[in-house]
């Protein structure tokens, strides 16, 4: 049986430890800065609170980092130098010279490092992956995605996350749009130029972003559209392909659920399908991972490593720098 340490005890920390309990790896401790939550999760999945990280590890096989993306470097190093695995949530940092610098720490002690890029292990993800793969869209002509309603920052206020304290800001460019932008890349190929604007709507945190728009360009000059909103009273979003064969959707009544997959092929024949993708429910973290787990017994690598995650802050980073340029 593998062991894990779990690395930050907040709201994304259960899913996680729900998934391990699941697939049979014991949780051997939780460290948080706030010794109380880590306490309160412990007590939950029958582990223990930690206070001397660095000691404990030496149990652990594995290492959660789920701390907040400007707080990671050193808590990488420390599990890398001692050869644990590592599951790390996105986005994989704030600046790139920190994502630089968890690369290559791992490259040096040759462990293996997974982004939790959770939607690429939704149902929803998988029918539109399989339809891609099997060539039922043909060559993608345009993929987008638009996602909006309440979050952090909804009607200018401070919401309790760790996203709005001011030591750990973390806009939505940065934060939540690394989930599309993961999506979009790992079906339409990389995206090679990308232009777009933010804006946020809390006064008293003018460098946090909870409004997205950027037009982007992929490799294969496939071209792409992304939108995403925490100020919208209406929570929505749909997401898709349109291939030269056929197209595929994603949609559903909240910013996150895909509860439908329209597909129409050039034969005109058209499939609406509803899904019980439910993102709370916690499949897409079960099944990222038992993909994990299974990449550390077979010795094989894992699906998406850090560079895919440093590729994807760097067109974070280039819509913030196109919006600040007035591009």
């Amino acid at each position: 049986m593998f062991k894990t340490i779990m690395i930050g005890a907040g709201g994304i920390a259960s899913q996680h430890c729900e998934a391990m309990k699941k697939l049979g790896v014991e949780i051997i401790g939780i460290y948080d800065v706030d010794k109380e939550r880590a306490g309160r999760l412990a007590l939950r999945y029958d582990s223990r609170a930690v206070e001397d990280l660095e000691a404990e590890m030496a149990g652990a096989d594995l290492v959660h980092i789920l701390t907040p993306p400007s707080k990671r470097v050193a808590y990488v190093e420390m599990a890398a130098r001692q050869g644990k695995h590592i599951m790390i949530e996105k986005p994989i940092a704030v600046t790139l010279e920190d994502a630089r610098a968890m690369e290559t720490c791992v490259e040096r002690y040759g462990v293996q490092c997974m982004m939790a890029f959770t939607q690429r292990f939704r149902k929803g993800y998988q029918i539109v992956k399989n339809l891609l793969d099997a060539g039922k869209i043909g060559d993608v002509v345009q993929a987008f995605c638009f996602r909006v309603g309440p979050g952090p920052g909804f009607s200018g206020t401070l919401q309790d996350s760790w996203r709005t304290v001011r030591k750990f800001v973390c806009g939505m460019a940065i934060e939540s749009l690394s989930h599309d932008i993961d999506f979009l890349q790992s079906l339409a190929g990389d995206i090679v130029k990308v232009s777009g604007k933010v804006k946020g709507t809390v006064e008293a945190l003018p460098a946090f972003d909870n409004n997205v728009d950027a037009v982007l360009t992929f490799e294969s000059g496939a071209i792409g559209t992304l939108t995403a909103s925490w100020s919208s009273h209406i929570p929505y979003n749909i997401k898709g392909v349109i291939g030269t064969k056929g197209s595929v959707f994603l949609q559903g009544d909240d910013i996150w659920d895909n509860t439908k997959v329209i597909t129409r092929l050039a034969d005109e024949t058209q499939t609406v399908e509803r899904l019980e993708d439910i993102f709370q429910d916690g499949d897409g973290y079960l099944e990222e991972n038992r993909v994990f787990v299974a990449c550390i017994e077979k010795g094989i690598d894992v699906p998406c490593g850090l560079s895919v995650g440093r590729k994807v802050l760097e067109i974070s980073r280039k819509i913030l720098e196109s919006s600040g340029k007035g591009d």
